[in-house]
């Protein structure tokens, strides 16, 4: 299942410029770090093997697809055994699961520390801060790796619902969370005029992500136009601004 993902690498999101009065900034959805396994009680070159095994299982999700990548096209990629992949892992649905549950992490990292920042670090420049909010979300459907895992759930998650309904817990359910929350505060503030904080939350990520969504899961190796989105979610944010207003 190659993949080539956008036209150009994505850089938006709240990290491209940092919020507006909260001292936050970064570079970018490519660079949410490297990621850990922790395993409780695992040493550091535990630690190591475990990541490795992440790192190989999720490349090559990405270029072989679920059905055709065994783990032992893992291991000779990442090394190690499979007594370490046993133990930690399962077999490859838990291995699938442990890069699926690492890589939402990795995504809602960034949306976290803005919200740590508080309504007000958000609402100085709302338009803006609220135009990188919609840019991250759906700038990560960009990602290959995001495109390989829907993929995988799509055909797979029939046979796997726990891990199916899991992905609804750490991704997108957490996602409609904290925007909720964020919404919520801002209406509190004044800022905002949301009586149902949770179903504008899903109407401001519907409105973002548009039908890029069915474009990934259909076409996934079609190059996406990075300056068409950039417009569609501003627009969309000006829409949705325009109707929540005071």
């Amino acid at each position: 299942m190659p993949d080539k993902g956008a036209s150009t690498p994505f850089h938006g999101g709240i990290a491209g410029g940092g919020i507006a009065g909260g001292g936050i900034a970064g570079s970018g959805i490519a660079a949410l770090g490297t990621g850990g396994f922790d395993t409780p009680g695992c040493g550091p070159r535990g630690q190591a093997r475990c990541r490795a095994l992440l790192d190989a299982a999720a490349t090559l999700f990405v270029e072989k697809g679920f059905a055709l990548t065994s783990l032992s096209d893992i291991l000779r990629q990442a090394g190690g055994s499979r007594t370490t992949l046993y133990e930690h892992f399962g077999d490859k649905e838990g291995l699938f699961r442990a890069v699926m549950e690492r890589h939402c992490d990795r995504v809602l990292e960034e949306m976290s520390a803005m919200r740590a920042a508080g309504p007000a670090a958000m609402a100085e420049e709302l338009e803006e801060n609220l135009y990188r909010v919609g840019l991250h979300i759906a700038g990560t459907l960009t990602m290959p790796e995001t495109t390989a895992i829907l993929r995988i759930l799509v055909s797979e998650g029939g046979r796997i619902p726990d891990i199916a309904r899991a992905f609804f817990q750490v991704g997108p359910e957490k996602t409609i969370g904290w925007l909720a929350d964020c919404f919520r505060e801002l209406s509190e503030a004044g800022r905002l005029r949301i009586d149902d904080p949770e179903g504008a939350a899903h109407a401001f990520i519907g409105m973002v992500v548009g039908d890029l969504l069915t474009k990934r899961l259909i076409l996934p190796d079609e190059p996406v136009s990075m300056e068409e989105l950039e417009r569609y979610v501003r627009q969309s944010v000006r829409l949705f601004l325009a109707g929540t207003r005071p």
